[in-house]
């Protein structure tokens, strides 16, 4: 292959690398979470499958509002998988706040600012409450000693009302100065389940005030992980916890943005192919799945195969099918890399050559020894998704088997 292309970076894009046709959400919700007819609390859920393209949304957002709205929002971002050592997000939340009004250039939250940091002392100080957040205290030790625990309750409740009643007064401020506190929350994805559902309550509990707008950008299936796990005790079957995880984010999210599938040949398009995946660009478009992240990752894999297959003689099309196998597919790659004659057997039962009905045709390939193996194989893989398809269409396989190995340890099998 030839090694013209260049490896393509994951990192979240701004707007003129927009390949995605995200403005026209972003110009969208730019002009809705800054118009005085939106009525503030509000949440906008942006949902999207891993490495769809969350948080180049956010981040386009982001810049539309820095550069037309910059007096009109002030804009927090909160990376929660930075935060998971930490027993409870508020605090961090918190400090996120604080840092954000305390770099407006015009010093306009001045007094918020020393607000917030009081209020942060007292949280951090605070023996009770130290030890809600810290979680030093479980809630079935405190179950034994019920007359103590009705008593601590109340108490955690009086402060927990104070507590939002003071962030609702800098909200407030923050809104009597032009302004609406607009939270970013992503990579939840990144989170343990019960860490995900640990902050969404604690921005159902904390933000959902006057002001106030969130962006919050997750997987619906990693919140449904989250709500299983919340909820496992109670022993509901899958179909129920996807309900109640519903149910979960109707009573948080006004507004649900549902990212739509890509385009992958419109996305390969953008990205002014080179050389020998230029020239495969229609196989490519035909076997990676419409995910941004993972077309990114087959893309570089192949460009690293090309490296290391420098001054030898390959297959481009045997290399590119066995990278979006190895990415899209792990558990079929790693079926591949112990049986290499697997892949081509594939080919044939795709194109009816080998019929999972006929045992006797396996054996007769294979022998009496490896028959049953392959054939299993081929029964668990075959139609899995609907992409192989399309990476197992002709012979390709086939004409190369002997050297199935060689392309495997480019890939690092």
């Amino acid at each position: 292959m030839g090694n013209e292309f260049v490896v393509l970076s994951d990192a979240p894009v701004g707007l003129a690398g927009d390949r995605l046709d995200f403005v026209r959400y972003v110009d969208a919700l730019a002009e809705l979470v800054t118009a005085d007819t939106t009525q503030t609390p509000f949440t906008v859920g942006v949902f999207g499958a891993w490495g769809s393209g969350k948080s180049s949304l956010l981040r386009m957002l982001d810049e539309r509002l820095s550069t037309d709205h910059a007096e009109r929002t002030v804009r927090v971002h909160f990376n929660p998988w930075v935060h998971r050592r930490e027993p409870n997000m508020l605090l961090p939340l918190l400090h996120t706040l604080q840092d954000t009004l305390a770099e407006d250039r015009s010093n306009r939250f001045r007094e918020t600012v020393k607000r917030l940091r009081f209020m942060i002392a007292n949280l951090t100080t605070d023996a009770l409450l130290r030890k809600v957040s810290g979680g030093n205290v479980s809630i079935d030790k405190i179950n034994e000693l019920a007359e103590q625990y009705a008593e601590q309750r109340g108490k955690v409740e009086s402060e927990m009302r104070n507590l939002r009643r003071t962030l609702q007064e800098q909200a407030d401020a923050v809104g009597e100065r032009g302004a609406r506190l607009l939270f970013f929350i992503d990579d939840l994805d990144r989170c343990e389940p019960h860490e995900i559902i640990d902050l969404l309550e604690s921005v159902k509990l904390f933000l959902d005030l006057r002001n106030v707008c969130v962006i919050l950008a997750v997987a619906k299936n990693v919140v449904d992980r989250g709500v299983g796990v919340k909820y496992r005790e109670f022993g509901f079957e899958a179909s129920t916890v996807i309900e109640i995880g519903d149910e979960y984010l109707d009573k948080m999210i006004q507004l649900p943005l549902y990212l739509p599938p890509i385009e992958a040949e419109r996305f390969l398009s953008g990205l002014e192919l080179t050389g020998d995946l230029a020239e495969h660009a229609s196989l490519l478009s035909e076997i990676v799945v419409p995910n941004p992240r993972r077309i990114k990752r087959v893309l570089n894999s192949c460009s690293m195969a090309s490296v290391i297959a420098r001054g030898s003689r390959v297959r481009p099309d045997v290399l590119i099918r066995l990278a979006a196998l190895r990415i899209q597919s792990p558990e079929l790659y790693a079926a591949v890399a112990a049986r290499p004659e697997l892949a081509p057997a594939l080919e044939d039962a795709y194109a009816g050559r080998l019929p999972l009905d006929r045992p006797d045709q396996f054996i007769a390939r294979y022998g009496q020894a490896d028959a049953d193996a392959v054939k299993l194989a081929v029964q668990k893989f075959y139609r899995a998704q609907a992409y192989l398809s399309a990476v197992f269409a002709d012979t390709v396989f086939a004409e190369v088997k002997d050297e199935l190995p060689r392309y495997l340890r480019m890939l690092g099998s």
